[in-house]
């Protein structure tokens, strides 16, 4: 049996990453940022250096843990299915049997389309992890991992 390598996301996906998480750190940090400065009573300066060490250490954990995260997410098509692995600290692995595929999506948001990137959501038979979302590949290789796994599917199914 032939075995495949294990594939990364797409490069151009880290940068989608971290701006999504950025945007999701500012959402959450603004409206402490505002809120604090309301409760606390210090002096301007201190203030202004507070935030902004609190800015610059979000900001770093949003970038050392996007890498991390990246370089932990990998995906596998083999002739048994799809694995994929993923997690940084809990770390996860999945097994998509292509018997038991039911439809393939893929999708793209915004920020996504930018860099011509798509998520491939692949459905299957089952109740518990019935949905597995393998995000930031080329939307060419979304669509060529779909077929391929739909076709051999297809060719598998008999009535």
């Amino acid at each position: 049996m032939k075995t495949f390598d294990f594939k990364s996301l797409e490069r151009s996906y880290l940068k989608v990453f971290r701006i999504s998480a950025i945007i999701m750190t500012a959402l959450i940090a603004v409206p402490f940022t505002i809120g604090s400065s309301v409760f606390w009573d210090f002096a301007w300066p201190l203030r202004v250096v507070a935030y902004l060490f609190i800015w610059l250490v979000c900001y770093g954990l949003v970038h050392w843990y996007s890498l991390h995260w990246y370089k932990a997410y990998q995906y596998q098509l083999t002739a048994a299915g799809l694995k994929i692995h993923k997690g940084v600290f809990w770390q996860q692995q999945n097994m998509v049997p292509r018997n038991r595929v039911q439809h393939i999506d893929i999708t793209t948001g915004p920020l996504e389309r930018r860099f011509d990137l798509s998520k491939l959501v692949v459905h299957t038979a089952g109740t518990r992890n019935a949905t597995i979302t393998l995000p930031g590949l080329l939307h060419e290789d979304a669509a060529d991992l779909r077929q391929e796994l739909i076709n051999t599917n297809q060719a598998e199914d008999t009535v």
